[in-house]
């Protein structure tokens, strides 16, 4: 029941959609004409179709939170989609004649951004590690375990004692 109700406010959300489109490259032209009477037309049937679209948009929610309500199972779970399931749902919908394109080119560019994402966390975690391994290098010098440069050219260990410069002006 609520799903025929939740296609048909998807259906209405699309229709609207579309005829908003089409007002304002209609409005576009009136523009160019310098047609401020068609202009002001179009823009009072513009806000009657955003109004329905926020309406229809409200029946949207209403209907997704009914959906929720009888079968939380649909909302609880989590999703093991693949962007190949996407593509292959983006096919089937338009093979019923539902415009997708734009859909197609935003999970592309979502899946490019993905690759760049992954990449960068691979990139950090290397440098994690790097710094890790610095921070160890530090921390096992500054524990007094290797050796210490002198001035006088020959390695001594560092002492328990921290080192003092006194009077270091150049």
């Amino acid at each position: 029941m609520i799903f025929p109700a939740l296609e048909k406010t998807l259906r209405e959300q699309s229709r609207l959609l579309k005829e908003a489109l089409s007002i304002e490259k209609d409005k576009g032209r009136a523009i160019a004409e310098a047609n401020g009477k068609k202009l002001r037309e179009l823009s009072d049937r513009l806000e009657t179709i955003v109004a329905a679209m926020e309406t229809a948009e409200n029946e949207r929610i209403l209907s997704c939170r009914r959906l929720q309500k009888q079968r939380p199972d649909l909302f609880d779970g989590k999703s093991d989609l693949r962007a190949s399931d996407l593509m292959h749902a983006l096919d089937l919908l338009s093979d019923q004649g539902v415009p997708v394109e734009q859909e197609r080119d935003l999970l592309s560019l979502l899946l490019l951004d993905l690759r760049k994402l992954q990449t960068l966390n691979q990139e950090n975690q290397n440098a994690l590690e790097r710094a890790s391994t610095n921070l160890n290098s530090v921390l096992e010098h500054a524990s007094g375990k290797d050796k210490m440069y002198s001035p006088a050219g020959s390695d001594k260990k560092k002492s328990d004692s921290p080192s003092l410069i006194l009077n270091a002006t150049v």
